[in-house]
């Protein structure tokens, strides 16, 4: 049951982490281009980022928008996006997309009601409510002949309790398996909480509740029926809004939920996401929804994992780094992770490290990287010079020269480093801060064994200039 692939299972760790900085997320969401993709269009829509899309101002790096938008608020972007992912063909799609929009309007209602009442962490409610029917989202699809067979039983007996018609097919009720699943996934205390003990009184487990009560009454019975007007009710009184007020937001909630399902490439969930009409209260699956897909086609916000070069790209990241060093806060973490995304995907490099040397010269050791196989490279890209040897990668460390080694030269590259990386040609560059040699940005293309040309690798020369350049900066003002 594939459903929380690994940067999921990344992210949450990393969100887990008080003490994690943006650039452990970043580096996270990196690795997966289709995830740095949507996370990128999210980041500029108008929702997240109201002010730079009606200035024109872009985001155009996954550091700028974690440091901008914050942390919290992109790592949910990360498990709204990875939500649809497995999707899948056959009987049971229209239960998947029902599952898909009823999880991100949920948690988007709960997100709202949670920020009117001042929550500590309204982004926690967000995943919470997100993630409360994750096994029925889990069991629609991957259940196979079993969620076949409970959809026919469940088209056959309308009139049925849905956790009867499980019980009956399955021998279980599906919110057993979300919290089955929330428990060895080591979801949250409140996800699990939530599903545990909907009825705690317990305001947060409230407002995750509610939300989930909001997206299910509206996809039911629309925004005008009597059960509605209650949970609206019920909302007035916990954010102290008047009524009215509180119906508009919750359907402004919707339509932003909407809105996010289709930037997330969800677009088999916008139409089951329920919008108000003027003129009449069906839900807007029965209306026109923009940039919907053929029933049969899924979605792709980007189908290669190899990075192209692009200069343009290259150029504004250039100018997020020099914006960076400028404003005086830039530090080696937030420096070297700017440099590192724009060699992986304005340059197009398939993998990317930049490595830290030892006081003592002798060892070079991984501190960042990005592209395939990213958390394999981190734990073996780690060498130690012998004494007297001629080893590429320290040379060119000491003598502050990048160096494109091609294939013709892979000989005089030492044992230890092709078995920790593979035969493959790759480029370095020293990072210095006031001359003084602190590491080395290496670079390769060894999954697509495309070549190493000249102008790759003069553009892979100016992001460690600049790098160098920023970090002797940086260091200077600390200095003073």
């Amino acid at each position: 049951m594939p459903i929380f692939n690994n940067t999921v299972h990344q992210v949450l760790r990393v969100f887990d982490d008080e003490l994690a900085p943006a650039a452990a997320l970043a580096q996270v969401i990196m690795q997966d281009p289709s995830l740095t993709t949507r996370i990128l269009k999210l980041a500029n829509s108008v929702y997240y980022n109201p002010a730079g899309a009606s200035s024109g101002y872009t985001l155009t790096t996954v550091n700028r928008a974690v440091v901008v938008l914050g942390f919290n608020a992109v790592s949910n972007m990360c498990l709204a996006a990875t939500l649809v992912d497995d999707t899948i063909e056959g009987a049971t799609r229209e239960r998947v997309a029902r599952e898909l929009a009823r999880a991100i309007h949920a948690a988007m209602q709960a997100r709202s009601i949670a920020t009117a009442r001042e929550d500590k962490a309204p982004e926690e409610v967000f995943i919470a409510a997100l993630l409360h029917r994750v096994g029925e989202l889990a069991f629609w699809c991957f259940g196979g002949e079993q969620a076949e067979a409970l959809d026919q039983f469940y088209r056959q007996q309308p009139a049925t309790l849905p956790e009867r018609g499980q019980e009956r097919i399955l021998g279980f009720r599906l919110n057993q398996l979300s919290g089955q699943l929330a428990r060895v996934w080591h979801l949250n205390d409140l996800v699990r909480e939530a599903i545990a003990t909907p009825s705690m009184l317990d305001e947060r487990i409230q407002t995750v509740v509610l939300g989930q009560q909001i997206a299910l009454c509206a996809e039911d019975g629309g925004w005008r029926s009597a059960r509605m007007q209650k949970l609206v009710q019920r909302t007035a009184k916990m954010i102290d809004l008047a009524i009215g007020e509180t119906h508009k937001r919750l359907q402004q909630n919707a339509r932003e939920a909407a809105e996010m399902a289709a930037d997330i490439g969800a677009q088999i969930a916008v139409p089951h996401i329920p919008q108000h009409d003027e003129t009449s209260d069906q839900p807007a699956s029965d209306q026109p929804t923009l940039d919907q897909p053929a029933p049969n086609q899924r979605p792709t916000a980007a189908t290669t994992a190899v990075p192209e070069p692009d200069a343009q790209l290259q150029l504004r990241v250039l100018r997020e780094l020099s914006a960076l060093i400028e404003g005086g806060t830039a530090n080696l973490n937030q420096v070297m992770t700017l440099a590192l995304e724009g060699i992986h995907r304005g340059v197009g490099m398939d993998r990317v490290v930049f490595a830290l040397i030892t006081p003592d010269k002798r060892t070079l050791k991984a501190r960042y990287a990005l592209g395939s196989e990213h958390e394999r490279l981190l734990a073996r890209f780690q060498f130690t010079r012998l004494p007297r040897q001629s080893h590429p990668l320290f040379v060119a460390l000491e003598r502050q020269q990048p160096r494109c080694i091609q294939e013709r030269a892979l000989d005089e590259v030492p044992a230890t480093v092709i078995q920790a990386l593979g035969r493959t040609p790759f480029m370095i560059a020293p990072i210095d801060i006031a001359g003084q040699g602190i590491g080395l940005l290496y670079a390769d293309r060894a999954t697509s064994a495309r070549a190493l040309t000249e102008p790759l690798f003069e553009d892979f020369q100016h992001f460690a200039k600049q790098a160098s350049q920023g970090l002797t900066l940086a260091a200077r003002r600390r200095a003073r």
